[in-house]
């Protein structure tokens, strides 16, 4: 059954997993892409709310679910489209998280089934400065046209997959997690366990962060700071904005703590909050420092970049 998987992405209604707004599913059987399933998802009634960022991320609307099937059936169908075979998601920690937290949101006991996670087979496969799905699909050569539209998601994990494969010479998909120490990840009512690396990664390794310029001229305005970003940069990937930083006299960190000076804050992911927060861990952490009267800035993406040209 190996030469046959599925892969699943789902969009979520807002920050909540459990608020599936769409599934896009990509069958591949012995090397090709055989079927698809997509559809809109009425999300289970408790957490039927669109936030207006993952509006922003996806583009489906409250008004665009109000006549879609609800997660019961829709369940249904994947149970139905699957037939038994491994799942396959890029961050299957996510899309498998969705899938358990509508069951539960529903009452409905959670489906037996087992997967695997792209991301995890790409972080043992190929060495890039980033992992995430359009990144990969870049690197593979997968079509990836409109990101955030879960068939689409969808396509471009099952072409990572076939690409993976194709370069350590695997037929099967068991074949290739059993030669990268790769363990399915599992779900079944009431337990679950995920896809993860048995032996050490053998992935890049985290690349030190850049120390400052001694050089830089110490009238500017980072020079000499502690800076830390969270989010999303739009004019820049955090790594070059961490570069450009370091060229000016600061000093980028990965974390926020009681020697952080300053804290950017970008466009933010809810998706990455912990449930039931609308901030990022590290801006909870500066906001605890700023009330215990440590003497730490919270800036936005603008002024930082204002400082960084400045």
């Amino acid at each position: 059954m190996s030469g046959t998987w599925v892969a699943i992405d789902f969009e979520t209604a807002n920050a909540y997993r459990g608020s599936p707004c769409a599934v896009g599913l990509t069958a591949v059987q012995d090397g090709r892409i055989t079927d698809r399933m997509y559809t809109l998802i009425r999300p289970p009634a408790a957490h039927r709310h669109f936030d207006p960022y993952n509006t922003l991320v996806h583009g489906i609307r409250a008004a665009d679910v109000e006549s879609a099937p609800g997660w019961a059936e829709v369940l249904q169908q994947i149970l139905e489209f699957t037939a038994g075979r491994t799942l396959v998601a890029h961050n299957a920690a996510f899309d498998l998280g969705v899938l358990r937290d509508a069951c539960t949101a529903e009452g409905s006991p959670w489906p037996t089934l087992r997967y695997a996670c792209s991301l995890v087979v790409a972080r043992k496969t190929w060495r890039l400065i980033s992992y995430t799905l359009p990144e990969v699909a870049r690197h593979v050569d997968a079509p990836l046209n409109e990101h955030h539209q879960a068939g689409a998601d969808a396509d471009a994990a099952a072409h990572i997959m076939l690409a993976a494969m194709q370069h350590h010479e695997a037929t099967t998909l068991d074949q290739l997690l059993k030669g990268l120490g790769i363990v399915h990840g599992s779900v079944a009512p009431n337990e679950w366990s995920g896809s993860h690396s048995k032996g050490k990664y053998t992935g890049k390794p985290s690349e030190p962060l850049p120390g400052a310029n001694p050089d830089a001229d110490p009238n500017g305005a980072l020079y000499g700071k502690t800076v830390c970003i969270t989010g999303t940069l739009s004019r820049m990937k955090r790594a070059e904005a961490q570069a450009a930083l370091a060229n000016v006299g600061g000093t980028p960190v990965p974390k926020v703590s009681g020697k952080t000076d300053i804290l950017v804050v970008a466009t933010p992911d809810p998706r990455r909050f912990a449930i039931g927060s609308d901030k990022s861990d590290k801006q909870k952490t500066a906001e605890r420092l700023l009330e215990s009267g440590r003497d730490i800035e919270i800036i936005g993406e603008a002024d930082f970049f204002e400082r960084l040209n400045s």
